[in-house]
C-alpha cells in the first residue's frame, strides 16, 4: 500500500512541477519532473530490485539527461499530455465498436452484476463522453505548442486537463445518483475502489 502511495505521489508531482517550472521560471524543475515521473512509473519494479526495470529506468533517465544537455527537455514535456489521453481514448473508444461492451458498462456489471437497460444506455453515453473529452485534450495539447507560449500550454495541459477530469468525475457521480435515485449506488470512495480494481484492458 505504501509503495502504491509513493508511486502515485511521484507521478502526480509531475504536472505540478512542470507548471511551476514554466510559470515561475524555474528551469531546473523541467529536468527533475520527468525523473520523478519515471521513478513513479517504475517504483514497484525498482523496489523489487527487478533488473529489467532498473535497466529500462536507467536508459530512460540517461535519455532525459541527454535531452537536457541538448536543450530539448521542453519538447519532451510536450509528449505526455498527448500520449496519455491518446492511450485512454484508445482504451475507451475500442469498447464502443460493434460487438463490444462499453467500458463503463463493463466495469459496472463486473462490480455489481447486470445493469438495467436505462443504466446500460447511460453508461454507454458516458463512455462516449469520456472519449470526446480525451479527444479535445489531445487536440489542444497538440496545437498549443505551436503557439510558442509555454505558460499557456502548461495551464491547459497541467491544470485545466486535470481539473476537467476531476469535475467530470465527481459531477457525473453526483448526477447519476439524481438520475437513478432507486439504484443501489456505492459511496464515493467505494466507487473509486471499484474503478481501481477494474481491468481496463478487457
Amino acid at each position: 500500500m505504501l509503495n502504491r502511495v509513493i508511486a502515485i505521489a511521484l507521478i502526480a508531482a509531475y504536472p505540478l512541477l512542470v507548471h511551476i517550472a514554466l510559470v515561475f521560471a524555474v528551469p531546473q524543475l523541467l529536468f527533475i519532473a520527468p525523473m520523478l515521473f519515471l521513478a513513479g512509473v517504475c517504483w514497484q519494479g525498482l523496489g523489487n530490485r527487478n533488473k529489467t526495470v532498473w535497466l529500462v529506468f536507467g536508459l530512460l533517465c540517461t535519455a532525459v539527461v541527454l535531452l537536457e544537455y541538448l536543450g530539448l527537455t521542453l519538447y519532451l514535456l510536450f509528449l505526455p499530455p498527448i500520449i496519455i489521453p491518446l492511450l485512454l481514448l484508445f482504451i475507451f473508444g475500442r469498447t464502443l465498436l460493434n460487438g463490444r461492451e462499453p467500458l463503463i458498462t463493463a466495469i459496472g456489471e463486473a462490480a455489481r452484476g447486470p445493469l438495467s437497460q436505462a443504466m446500460r444506455n447511460y453508461t454507454h453515453r458516458l463512455t462516449q463522453l469520456w472519449c470526446i473529452v480525451f479527444a479535445v485534450m489531445i487536440l489542444w495539447s497538440a496545437i498549443l505548442p505551436w503557439l510558442e507560449q509555454p505558460e499557456l500550454w502548461s495551464w491547459f495541459t497541467n491544470i485545466i486537463n486535470y481539473g476537467v477530469v476531476g469535475v467530470l468525475f465527481v459531477g457525473e457521480f453526483m448526477l447519476r445518483k439524481k438520475l437513478f435515485p432507486t439504484h443501489n449506488h456505492p459511496g464515493f470512495f467505494e466507487y473509486l475502489r471499484i474503478i481501481a480494481r477494474a481491468n481496463i484492458r478487457s
